[in-house]
């Protein structure tokens, strides 16, 4: 039997790496697996699901993204009691999981290194297989700075016999090629898209309605954080000159409002406040139902400017789901799944001038942003529904069980 670990599934934030560990369970469960899921929530009360689960109350008040803290003291606070939130949650995880039969522990995104540590100090006699959503890009990245290290000492596959999945073939490579894990304890799966959810919508008219939207006028959308990685400030740059072209045009921006993001969203603010172009600029917080969103675009924009924390973004995978014109850039690993003028159109990074002609040609030419959504679709469905990465995983499970019998 397999053994989930992860936090925040039952009810997840609009976070990257809490739905990307949702739907990897759905997938397996899909997939015909035996698995028991063991999650940390920070209120067990009036919790629901159909998962053969157990769920742990965490010890304090989950926090996240403590690097958008706005001084160093905050940070290190907010370090500090995640910390120990994680290291005592872990010990719960692994005390549990000692007590019981299971063949392996799939790590989703509960913290590796501080489970490892509970996983170990508690002597559990369990396989590992530890999840990781991001790219090697990143790991000089501050929150990261812990795994680059754990990473570079060999925690992941050389000192410890335990397997590692990614969901992008660079940080395959990276752990294999440039730090010498054995190639069989490395596996690759990528992120699981459901399909049905991310879907085309046949009444696109009807859409805007239900959002409130003008059904006559072009609509551009941004989903996501508006930290500056992911472009959302070249984008307004870049919207000034769409206008020029096409004055009727709308931005649509769904921002997950997370804490600490207020620095960005008075940037953003101020941004069009200085280019007089508040009446073409709609920002909304997060959607529930953010195919919604991609259904209604004439195109969407997410203009990255360097690799982001889960690379390749979900955003991107779910918007080419929906049959979505998808206007990006090739960084991190967008580029393993990509093709220009194919399923995507790729803009240079951190180009408004670019970015700004690709957005102008595509509305120029909706035939051709027609046919880019309908390839896109079909990359996904082929490729990253739940159907596909189900039984990709099913697979990696009976290859590491093989390798411990």
């Amino acid at each position: 039997m397999v053994c989930f670990v992860a936090k925040q599934t039952l009810n997840p934030p609009i976070e990257g790496n809490h739905v990307a560990s949702t739907r990897i369970i759905e997938a397996s469960l899909r997939a015909g697996i035996n698995a028991k899921v063991v999650t940390v929530e920070p209120n067990t009360r009036n919790l629901e699901t159909s998962w053969n689960a157990v769920v742990i109350n965490s010890k304090t008040r989950l926090q996240e993204n403590v690097s958008f803290s706005p001084s160093l003291s905050s940070y290190l606070r907010g370090l500090a009691h995640t910390s120990i939130n994680d290291l005592l949650t872990s010990v719960s995880i692994a005390s549990h999981i000692k007590s019981f039969k299971y063949d392996l522990i799939h790590v989703l995104n509960i913290n590796k290194e501080i489970y490892l540590f509970a996983h170990s100090f508690l002597r559990v006699k369990k396989p590992l297989l530890l999840h990781f959503y991001h790219s090697p890009l990143v790991l000089t990245d501050d929150v990261f700075l812990i795994r680059n290290i754990a990473m570079r000492i060999g925690l992941y596959g050389r000192i410890f016999s335990n397997h590692a999945l990614t969901v992008n073939l660079s940080l395959a490579r990276f752990l294999v090629k440039k730090l010498g894990v054995d190639q069989e304890h490395v596996h690759y799966a990528p992120y699981p898209i459901d399909t049905e959810t991310f879907k085309p919508f046949k009444d696109k008219a009807g859409t805007r309605e239900k959002c409130g939207l003008p059904y006559d006028r072009p609509i551009l959308a941004y989903v996501g954080s508006l930290h500056p990685a992911r472009g959302i400030f070249n984008l307004m740059k870049s919207f000034r000159h769409v206008l020029t072209r096409f004055p009727k045009t709308l931005l649509l921006i769904s921002q997950p409002q997370r804490e600490g993001e207020d620095v960005y969203l008075r940037t953003l603010q101020l941004l069009i406040q200085n280019f007089k172009i508040g009446k073409n600029v709609v920002i909304r917080g997060p959607s529930s139902q953010v195919e919604e969103i991609f259904n209604l675009a004439d195109i969407v924009v997410l203009p990255f400017v360097r690799p982001y924390w889960v690379d390749p973004p979900l955003v991107l995978l779910e918007a080419m789901s929906t049959g979505a014109s998808v206007i990006t850039t090739s960084v991190g690993s967008i580029g393993e799944i990509t093709k220009n003028y194919e399923n995507v159109v790729l803009t240079k990074p951190d180009n408004p001038v670019d970015l700004a002609n690709k957005i102008i040609e595509l509305l120029e030419d909706t035939q051709e942003s027609r046919k880019i959504g309908e390839s896109a679709r079909k990359t996904i469905v082929q490729n990253y529904s739940y159907e596909k990465v189900g039984e990709r995983l099913s697979k990696i499970y009976d290859f590491v069980f093989n390798q411990l019998n």
